[in-house]
C-alpha cells in the first residue's frame, strides 16, 4: 500500500520535521520526505496496516516547534525510494548542510574577527582620548589654583587698599584738627590788635574835630 501524505502550516519547514517522521517509519519500506511550497510531503509505502498506523501518527502528531494546520492523506501510485535508500540521502543532505553552515561560520568568524580587530582600535582610540581628557583636567585643575591664587593676591590688595583709604582719612582728620587750631590761634592774636587799632583810630578822629 502507497499513501502521499501532506502537512501544510506555519512552521513545519527547518525544524526537524523530515527526521522526525523518518524516525517514525521503521516499520515502512519505502520512505521519502520533501518539502514541497511551504508544506512538508512525505511518500510511504509497506504493508496495508503500517501505512495506516503511520498516516494516524502523521495527524496527531509533530516534531517540537511546529504548528501544522492540516494533514491531507492522498493515494499514491508512483515510485517510492527505499527506507534505507532515503535515510543515506538524507544524512549525506545534512552533512552537505553542516558543510555549507560551517564555511559560513567560518566566514562569519572572520568577520567578527575584523569586528574584533576594529573594536581593539576605537578601544585604543577611547584610552587616548580618555588620556587627553585627563590632561586637560590636569590643565584646569591648574588654571583654578592660579586663578585661585590671583583671587587671594586680590583680597591681599583690597585689604592694603582697605587700610591706605583709613590712613588717608586718619591723616585728613589730623589736617582737619591742625587747620582748626591755627584758625583758633589767629583768631587769638589778631582780636586783641584790631581792638587796639580801633581806639587809636577813634583818638585820632577825636582830635581831628570827626568824631
Amino acid at each position: 500500500m502507497k499513501a502521499r501524505i501532506t502537512m501544510e502550516g506555519s512552521e513545519v519547514q527547518d525544524i526537524g520535521y523530515r527526521l522526525f517522521l523518518m524516525g517514525k517509519a521503521k516499520a515502512l519500506r519505502g520512505f521519502e520526505a520533501f518539502n514541497e511550497g511551504s508544506a512538508v510531503t512525505a511518500l510511504v509505502e509497506g504493508e496495508e496496516g503500517s501505512v495506516k498506523d503511520f498516516t494516524k501518527m502523521a495527524k496527531e502528531e509533530a516534531p517540537p516547534g511546529a504548528r501544522v494546520s492540516r494533514v491531507r492523506v492522498e493515494g499514491y501510485h508512483g515510485h517510492v525510494m527505499a527506507l534505507r535508500d532515503f535515510r543515506e540521502q538524507f544524512n549525506s543532505e545534512q552533512l552537505v548542510k553542516i558543510a555549507v553552515t560551517g564555511v559560513e561560520m567560518k566566514g562569519d568568524i572572520k568577520e567578527m574577527k575584523v569586528d574584533v580587530k576594529e573594536i581593539k582600535g576605537d578601544i585604543k582610540e577611547m584610552k587616548v582620548d580618555v588620556k587627553e581628557i585627563k590632561g586637560d583636567i590636569k590643565e584646569m585643575k591648574v588654571d583654578v589654583k592660579e586663578i585661585k591664587g590671583d583671587i587671594k593676591e586680590m583680597k591681599v590688595d583690597v585689604k592694603e587698599i582697605k587700610g591706605d583709604a583709613k590712613d588717608m582719612l586718619g591723616k585728613q582728620d589730623e589736617t582737619n584738627d591742625e587747620i582748626s587750631g591755627f584758625r583758633s590761634d589767629l583768631k587769638s592774636w589778631m582780636e586783641p590788635r584790631l581792638s587796639r587799632l580801633e581806639r587809636d583810630v577813634g583818638l585820632i578822629k577825636e582830635k581831628m574835630g570827626l568824631g
